[in-house]
Order: structure tokens, then sequence, then C-alpha cells
């Protein structure tokens, strides 16, 4: 079963090992400023093309902008591998909403 998880749960994963995999199109990520360290790009409409490059070492976390795909890249991986899969909830435009909401509060 596929967890959702936050960027806070995100950050103490990937100090542990966890893998990181984008999977938006190569067409979103042009310019974008919701690249995260360490990622690797999957896009879903090639998802399937990158069954063994799936750790079966680490946990594996995709994310996208909402939320939507990396959910369903996740569901499409678990026969790839025993190692448990997450998605990020809500996805990257999420965690910048948060972030201005946060700093918005702090003025």
């Amino acid at each position: 079963m596929v967890q959702e998880i936050s960027i806070a749960q995100l950050q103490e994963m990937l100090e542990s090992g966890a893998h990181l995999v984008d999977v938006r199109e190569s067409e979103e990520k042009r310019g974008d400023i919701l690249d995260l360290p360490r990622s690797e790009h999957w896009p879903l409409s090639n998802f399937g093309l990158y069954k063994a490059e799936i750790s079966q070492q680490y946990p594996t976390v995709f994310y996208c902008s909402t939320g939507m795909r990396s959910a369903i890249a996740a569901e499409m991986a678990e026969n790839w591998t025993s190692q448990a899969l997450f998605s990020l909830k809500g996805g990257m435009v999420h965690e910048v909403k948060e972030k201005q909401r946060q700093q918005q509060d702090i003025r």
C-alpha cells in the first residue's frame, strides 16, 4: 500500500537513503524551481522503462506537481520492489504554497 508523506518526512527519509523520483513530464521541469536535490527524473508517460532502476535496498519516494501522478507511479511500482513506496502529499505546489503561507504568517 502506498503512503503519502509530508516534506518534513521526506527530508528524514532522504537522510536515511531513500530514493527520490520526479515523475513530472520533461516540459514541466524546464526552468523549474521545484526540482529536489538527488532526485531522478522518470516521466510518468515513460514510467515502465524505469522498472529495472527502482531501488531494491531503500524506500522510494515519488513526487510531481500536485501529488496525483506520484501516487499513480507508486501504485504502478508496487510489483517492482519489496521496499516501501511513498508519494509526496499534495506535491511540490502544495509545499510552495505552504511555505508562502508560513512566510506571510511571520510578517
